[in-house]
């Protein structure tokens, strides 16, 4: 009995102490999440200059480099922000964000990357440390099974980075950072000439290894939970939601497996029967490798303008968008 008490004892002495070296380092600025930060940022700072209704893209870096904002802010007369960044920090951070940039009556249009409507609970570094680096509000909306695996899987060198290697200093250079976001929010230098053999390089990697989304996908989710959430929040402020395709780099294997082209055939109807709105053709919005700049979801610019007419195109088709 006296060693299972001592056993207990020391334990959760341990997970105290652990706890307190998460939380005070909380808040520390550190480089791995710093340029997306900054991205927010400077996304917030573009909406303070919009007073009138406009068009808000939320999803991760597949928008960033894979849509043209002025083409659709040109085609709807409406200001459009490009509220993209990056899928790595997962569902819940990036509708925390898009919640700072949405206005009554705007209209939100979603074409996540497929692997979020699977979204399980489980973050990854890069959530983990933007919420505890940046926005360590978010940790307390998120369901207790996340705060566990975040606070049970923080890695020491992650809270060395905390204490001793923070950062602030807005990143000047490389591809990711507010040096290449323009007016809209839109990634720039994405060009095919700017395309460097390194690049290129990783675009081939993810050729050879095909995305299992379809395997991947389940409809009792914990995305699904979020995205719920988010979309009531929407129509209590009049704003409208339309969800998109993602753009994906083609391979055969989604169309030939039955299992991946199932779930491209039917992400539109499972949207649906929840009484969202969802526009496009899933494989109208993959193109081939030469494409894409540096990932299987990021586009070049010429693709970029590409997908962008598709998007207009299946915007003005749908019926149910009247006040497009």
């Amino acid at each position: 009995m006296r060693f299972f008490l001592w056993f207990s004892f020391s334990l959760l002495l341990s997970c105290s102490l652990w706890c307190a070296l998460v939380y005070f380092q909380t808040g520390k600025a550190t480089k791995m999440s710093q340029w997306i930060f900054e991205v927010y940022r400077q996304k917030e700072s573009l909406v303070k200059k919009t007073y009138t209704r406009k068009t808000v893209l939320v999803a991760g870096s597949n928008a960033l480099f894979g849509i043209d904002s002025r083409m659709l802010a040109k085609a709807f007369e409406m200001p459009v922000l490009n509220d993209g960044v990056n899928a790595g920090i997962e569902l819940p951070c990036i509708l925390h964000e898009a919640k700072k940039v949405i206005r009554e009556g705007d209209i939100v249009i979603m074409p996540l990357e497929y692997p979020m409507y699977s979204y399980d609970g489980t973050p990854g570094m890069q959530m983990i440390d933007y919420i505890l680096s940046r926005e360590p509000e978010c940790f307390l909306q998120l369901t207790l099974k996340e705060q566990f695996y975040i606070l049970w899987h923080v890695r020491f060198q992650r809270l060395w980075d905390g204490y001793f290697h923070s950062d602030s200093q807005m990143p000047t250079t490389g591809l990711y950072g507010v040096q290449h976001i323009n007016a809209y929010g839109d990634q720039t230098h994405t060009s095919r000439k700017e395309r460097t053999a390194a690049f290129y390089k990783e675009v081939l990697g993810y050729a050879k290894h095909p995305q299992k989304y379809g395997a991947a996908f389940d409809t009792q989710a914990l995305g699904w939970k979020y995205l719920t959430q988010f979309v009531q929040w929407c129509r209590q402020k009049k704003v409208t939601v339309v969800f998109m395709p993602s753009t994906l780099m083609y391979n055969s294997t989604y169309r030939q497996n039955p299992q991946e082209r199932w779930f491209y055939e039917h992400i539109a109807s499972e949207i649906r029967k929840r009484g969202w709105t969802f526009v496009g053709n899933p494989y109208d919005y993959m193109y081939p490798q030469e494409m894409y700049f540096n990932t299987n979801f990021h586009l070049i610019d010429a693709a970029r303008k590409k997908r962008t007419l598709q998007m207009i195109k299946d915007l003005r088709d749908c019926k149910c968008l009247n006040n497009i």
